[in-house]
């Protein structure tokens, strides 16, 4: 009879932690991905903050769910305790509303850095170019990349739970993330292309024909190269074999070591062998 209760008390314990496994699952489902950032902007919470999202928890809920989430807080926060789907489902979608567009810009983000569109390409500058010409090219590159972009499932609940509803909302976030990996890039371009094309006009570089450089923005990566035989500004399909026959951004002749050492490997086995 014991051995049966405890049977009924597993089972029931089981089913209990599938259920909780499950709406965990459909929590980050719900959040678009990561639940972590959401966790971690709740528990951040200043006093005055963390009561008006309780007020408005025990609206909705009840006093006594409002008392459970007030004694379970520092354990969710310290970790001792993992807080429910359920719960955190109905305490986060009061969060939106009151939360300042700059966190969610930082939300979104956050996700976007993950399963963001990303890309690989060369910009060829000739020394007679423009450097508001080569910022236009690198811009019209991510503006490209960007606007192909098909968003994933993940990002579109982000953006629908940040919006609460509200397309204009939704529509700022997105414009949001694209606007800021485009300015990364530029920024980025602008500060490196005066100082390498400089570089490149000086005596120090008579005997370097190309000078390159890679900004790594998120999951973007824009090699400028500074080419003496080219002119104006062409954008390239990044390669691995024109990387190696490329110089280095110090101006070094390419290495060619590592095919040396691949050569008198060889003819170390072939000795071995014969030997034997």
């Amino acid at each position: 009879m014991a051995r049966r209760g405890a049977g009924r008390s597993y089972s029931r314990n089981y089913g209990r932690a599938l259920q909780h496994i499950e709406e965990a699952k459909q929590l980050t489902r719900e959040l678009g991905g990561t639940d972590q950032d959401v966790k971690a902007y709740f528990f951040a919470l200043s006093g005055t903050e963390l009561k008006a999202v309780l007020d408005a928890y025990e609206a909705r809920h009840g006093a006594k769910a409002r008392q459970y989430a007030e004694q379970a807080i520092p354990k969710w926060r310290s970790g001792r305790v993992t807080m429910s789907g359920m719960v955190g489902s109905r305490l986060f979608s009061l969060l939106p509303p009151r939360m300042p567009l700059a966190e969610k810009y930082r939300l979104t983000e956050n996700l976007w850095r993950h399963i963001g569109p990303s890309s690989k390409r060369v910009l060829r500058i000739g020394l007679d170019a423009d450097l508001e010409t080569v910022l236009d090219a690198a811009r019209a590159h991510i503006d490209e990349v960007v606007a192909h972009y098909m968003i994933p499932d993940d990002l579109e609940r982000r953006f629908s739970w940040l919006s609460a509803g509200d397309v204009g909302v939704k529509q700022q976030l997105l414009n949001h993330v694209r606007q800021l990996e485009k300015s990364l890039v530029v920024d980025g371009a602008r500060a490196q292309l005066p100082v390498m094309l400089a570089h490149m006009s000086s005596e120090d570089a008579a005997h370097t024909h190309r000078l390159a450089q890679v900004l790594k923005v998120g999951k973007h990566e824009l090699e400028l190269l500074v080419d003496k035989t080219a002119s104006g500004v062409r954008l390239e399909t990044w390669t691995p074999r024109e990387i190696m026959g490329r110089k280095s951004v110090s101006g070094g002749e390419p290495s060619w070591a590592w095919l040396w050492w691949l050569i008198g490997i060889g003819a170390l086995l072939w000795l071995i062998s014969q030997g034997g």
